[in-house]
């Protein structure tokens, strides 16, 4: 949206009279005077130079908002709209709050402010909590430890946020790298109003840590809620670089956990002693840090990331990770690393303590529930033995299997339907998630998904491992199945932008349970690339570089906005063509590094089933290379699927039904791309001849980052922006307005141009840059343009059939002519059903008949009719002394405006005699 000295100073009030609908009545070199519809007295003067009018009963004037509001008799928002609709011009509303940026600003000035003297915190820190100036120095090298000397004039000290001497630990985004957050630990708290801490900047998702590079080294991370637990972690561990500390920063805090798969989440959290539950005063005791720490474990179950528990038993009741530095340092680092060895985290196993329990366990299950140890990849099981001289117990563990069963859970999958348009689910399905860890996957989680039969089916938890005491394991199985909503939820087999429980969400491989993932996903195992906006300026203006006429940004403009399906319902496929040495193979190459797609081999869709599971179960797009090289029954296949998979569409196969929903758009690259009936869903990029520099190394595009934003856009703004868009396509479009082919193909061109748009508004920058508007509007009106004689099925059905008479394959009754009294041959008679029976019969014409969206008569001489090449219909001719009744007389002419060309000989043999 433009500020109104932008809007004025490009709109064109000749132009916007024009298109409100006035009448001009007189044009001179100055002023062009309009009236008004229905109002013959009425008239308003347009100043071409000032960008100024005037006119009407009262003496209005004023800017093209103002004209709007006089002409239409609205108020001024919907004005305002209504003009950059008009105008072409992107029209997208800014709620008036605080923006992220002006919060970065006031962040980043704090954060100056603290690190003016950091090496103030040493002492603090130090003497007070014992940590080692070593650890201390590290943290003011990376300026996460600061110093604060800040009060409020305006308040009392003893008030709350009056300020004072304090610890400032400063948290970045773990993407761009800049302060985004500053937790304050005040020293004297009572000089503050009795506050300890203060939280500035942003809160949900982000987390405070030492070192932010050591995060991403690191294999094993604890998990703490506050940066001094965080601290004394780290002094711990200072001597191993592949352990390092995060502080959730509070008990309340969601992080994404996806960044950190591959490595082992420990969760040590405060020894809380169990407090009356405030909303439930005759409930059980509470203990805030355990139920975080659930939190944590059932979020990284979702996230596929490997998670255990810090034992605490033998901590004071009351300590945190900082006490425990403190009071015992020569303890601390082996007291860190001891983990609960229970079956459930956080359910333990000898505690009979009455406040609220992760789970309830019946008797007969908890009586056996302690026996079951766990380490990280390992189960044992307790056994008792007593000596036979001394008469004293003694506990041993037996191998039960070489795996660790991380979570068992109970999902509910969405259905198809509910899944691509967020109705009410009405056919859910229900499936058992196994959650596992293994030595030879070390802390990479492996997950299968299973149904009630292979739930107590050993053989196939052996998959996952060896499994030594099959009984044993089966109790363990019948243990698990009591905490079966541990980890529960309500997903969708669906990797992209997805409905779920009514709402859009950014759903990610890890968020899917397929039950064959490598078939019903090309995704199955990715996820979507993240990094800070910025990425994506930087991504946009190489792709507008390296092609001329934004060739290139096209495809990357098709591939981000693939997301867009879910609120539009469809999305378009791409061709991309070029000739032999115009860059192509490395412009997809590149596009799979950018965005994550992924491209097909002709030699890897050689069947059917690998067409399907190609475009199976997601909305992010694929590439097939070099279709037009496959025999003509794949390619007649493939078709078929890219015409499903333009919206979706749901099928099954195998013995098993597996379920695939089609869906996923497609580049479809090559010099030739063999998909004439399917050009009213297709769109267009021509790379050839606008070949520029070489593409420099860019970063991926955030793609995460990209999808967030739409979740929190909105289904109604993005149809409000396509609607924009597509007037605009309607208004520029070159093609006639009873062409039902060409709107088809201005509402796929409208798709692109809403992904441009609302890339602009979520990257900062104006949709005018590199005048991509332009070039797409104009490659769409070319491909309008040379594909205005191949969109109709009756065109292809018709030129086959003159081939066919040319080669004398054509067994049927057909007589050129002049009609009706012409000297020159200008018609052609023929039964229309018999065309169609000829491509029925035809062995020759059988694969093209397979391929066909017109199959009967009757909708073929429909088709003829509506374009107008019918002379007459149900006429009687004279052929070979047969009177032929029923014949249709075709236009020559007409034909021929449709690119269709019939070789007319001079006389007509085939066995017939005119």
């Amino acid at each position: 949206m433009l500020l109104l000295d932008e809007l004025r100073a490009r709109v064109n009030l000749v132009d916007l009279a024009t298109r409100l609908g006035l009448r001009r009545r007189a044009a001179m070199e100055d002023v062009t005077t309009f009236s008004l519809p229905g109002e013959a007295h009425s008239s308003v003067t347009v100043r071409n130079d000032e960008h100024f009018w005037l006119g009407g009963v009262n003496g209005e004037q004023g800017h093209c908002i103002d004209l709007v509001m006089y002409v239409e008799k609205c108020g001024y928002p919907e004005a305002n709209k209504r003009v950059h609709m008009l105008s072409g011009i992107h029209f997208f509303e800014v709620e008036e709050t605080e923006t992220d940026d002006d919060n970065q600003r006031k962040v980043a000035f704090i954060c100056e402010q603290c690190l003016k003297d950091p090496a103030a915190a040493t002492t603090y820190l130090h003497t007070e909590r014992g940590i080692p100036k070593a650890i201390i120095d590290i943290g003011i090298a990376k300026k996460t430890i600061g110093w604060t000397r800040y009060t409020n004039p305006a308040i009392a000290p003893g008030e709350k946020f009056h300020g004072g001497d304090g610890v400032s630990f400063i948290a970045y985004d773990q993407f761009s790298r800049v302060p985004v957050a500053i937790d304050q630990r005040y020293i004297d708290p009572k000089l503050n109003g009795d506050l300890k801490t203060i939280s500035m900047g942003k809160k949900l998702g982000i987390y405070w840590t030492l070192d932010p590079k050591a995060v991403k080294e690191a294999h094993t991370i604890y998990v703490v809620e506050g940066a001094l637990d965080a601290l004394s972690i780290e002094a711990a561990f200072a001597s191993d670089p592949g352990v390092c500390a995060i502080a959730q920063r509070g008990t309340q805090n969601r992080l994404d956990w996806a960044p950190f798969a591959g490595k082992t989440i420990l969760c040590c959290f405060d020894n809380d002693e169990p407090k009356p539950d405030k909303r439930n005063p005759n409930g059980p005791y509470r203990r805030p840090g355990a139920e975080a720490e659930w939190a944590i474990h059932e979020q990284c179950l979702a996230a596929n990331v490997a998670c255990m528990f810090v034992d605490k038993r033998e901590w004071e009741m009351g300590w945190d990770a900082n006490d425990l530095y403190k009071n015992k340092t020569s303890e601390a680092r082996s007291m860190f690393k001891r983990l609960e060895p229970w079956l459930i985290p956080g359910l333990i196993g000898d505690d009979e303590a009455s406040y609220k329990r992760r789970l309830w366990l019946p008797t007969h299950d908890f009586s056996i529930y302690w026996r079951f140890h766990v380490r990280p990849d390992f189960t044992s099981k307790a056994k008792i033995t007593t000596d036979n001289e001394t008469g004293e117990e003694r506990i041993t563990f037996e191998d039960v299997a070489g795996i660790r069963i991380a979570g068992l859970s109970r999902v509910e999958i969405a259905s198809a339907t509910a899944t691509m348009t967020g109705e009410k689910d009405l056919q859910p399905k229900i499936n058992f998630v196994a959650v596992v860890q293994n030595a030879r996957h070390q802390a990479h989680l492996q997950r299968k998904v299973m149904d009630d039969e292979q739930l107590h089916n050993i053989d196939h938890w052996r998959k996952f491992g060896p499994i030594f005491k099959p009984a044993e394991f089966a109790r363990i199985l019948n243990v698990f199945e009591r905490g079966i909503n541990i980890g529960g939820a309500k997903a969708a087999n669906f990797v992209g932008l997805a409905w779920l429980n009514g709402r859009v969400v950014v759903n990610e491989s890890n968020q899917c349970f397929f039950t064959d993932p490598k078939q019903q996903c090309p995704y199955s195992n990715a996820l979507f690339s993240r990094g800070p906006r910025g990425n994506g300026l930087k991504v946009v203006e190489a792709y507008q570089k390296t092609f001329n006429q934004n060739a290139a940004l096209l495809s990357l403009i098709w591939v981000v906005g693939a997301q867009l399906k879910i609120f539009l319902g469809f999305w378009p496929h791409m061709i991309m063509q070029a000739n032999k040495g115009e860059g192509k193979s490395t412009l997809i190459k590149r596009l799979e590094r950018t965005t994550g797609m992924k491209m097909f081999s002709g030699q890897s869709l050689a069947t059917e089933f690998r067409l399907l599971t190609s475009v199976s179960g997601t909305s992010h797009p694929v590439g097939w290379e070099e279709i037009s090289a496959r025999k003509t029954d794949i390619i007649n296949k493939a078709v078929s699927l890219l015409q499903e998979s333009y919206q979706y569409t749901e099928t099954s196969r195998g013995a098993a039904l597996t379920e695939f929903l089609i869906s996923a758009p497609v580049l479809l690259a090559g010099e030739d791309v063999p998909v004439d009936s399917l050009l009213g869903k297709t769109i267009r990029t021509d790379l050839t001849g606008k070949k520029g520099p070489l593409m420099p190394e860019i970063p991926q595009f955030p793609m995460h980052n990209w999808m967030s934003w739409l979740v929190d856009l909105g289904k109604n703004k993005v149809l409000d922006c396509y609607a924009q868009s597509y007037e605009l396509c309607k208004r520029m479009c070159r093609a006639k307005e009873n062409d039902s082919g060409a709107q088809r193909m201005i509402t796929n061109y409208s798709a692109l141009l809403t992904s441009w748009r609302l890339l602009s508004s979520w990257g900062g920058w104006q949709p005018e840059m590199g005048d991509v508007e332009r070039d797409l509007i104009a490659e769409m009106n070319s491909h309008i343009a040379e594909t205005s004689n191949d969109r109709e099925p009756w065109i292809w059905i018709m030129e086959t059939i003159f081939d066919e008479i040319a080669a004398r394959r054509y067994p049927f009754p057909f007589k050129f002519e002049c009609y009706p009294n012409g000297q020159e041959i200008n018609a052609v008679s023929l039964r229309i059903n018999q065309v169609m029976q000829h491509f029925s019969t035809s062995v020759l014409l059988r694969d093209k008949f397979n391929a066909l969206p017109v199959k009967s008569g009757r909708v073929l001489k429909k088709q003829l009719q509506l374009a107008g090449v019918i002379f007459a219909d149900d006429v009687r001719r004279s052929i070979e002394r047969s009177s032929i009744g029923h014949m249709t007389v075709l236009d020559l002419t007409k034909l021929d405006e449709y690119g269709i060309n019939p070789a007319v000989p001079e006389y007509v043999s085939n066995g017939y005699d005119n």
